[in-house]
């Protein structure tokens, strides 16, 4: 049990800070446009469905989505939900990788060789 309440408290560190903040207040500003919050999911889905590819045209593909979606990066709610969210997802991969060297996870094969 005192692991379970270590974790809760974690939970809610991470809450109060200015990251997790900013990603969800600025989410729920963009829920609040249901057309700009659903553009943002098409730009999210085709970007990771490019990301897990294994095309050999990435870097044009990459440009081709960038140019599909440039009024989104031109918008100043959304451009500034990415940041946000680029912030946010900074913070939990500090705190995961802190958390694997922690606990020394075996991790070395993920690497690209």
């Amino acid at each position: 049990m005192e692991l379970e309440e270590r974790m809760d408290k974690l939970i809610e560190a991470i809450k109060g800070t200015s990251e997790y903040n900013q990603y969800h207040s600025l989410l729920e500003r963009i829920k609040s446009q249901p057309e700009l919050y659903n553009r943002i999911g098409m730009f999210h889905r085709k970007s990771l469905e490019m990301q897990m590819s294994n095309s050999e045209n990435f870097i044009h593909e990459n440009n081709k989505l960038q140019k599909e979606y440039y009024d989104l990066q031109n918008n100043a709610i959304s451009s500034e939900f990415f940041a946000a969210e680029h912030q946010y997802c900074v913070m939990i991969r500090n705190l995961q990788k802190q958390f694997l060297e922690g606990i020394k996870i075996e991790t070395d094969f993920l690497e690209a060789r």
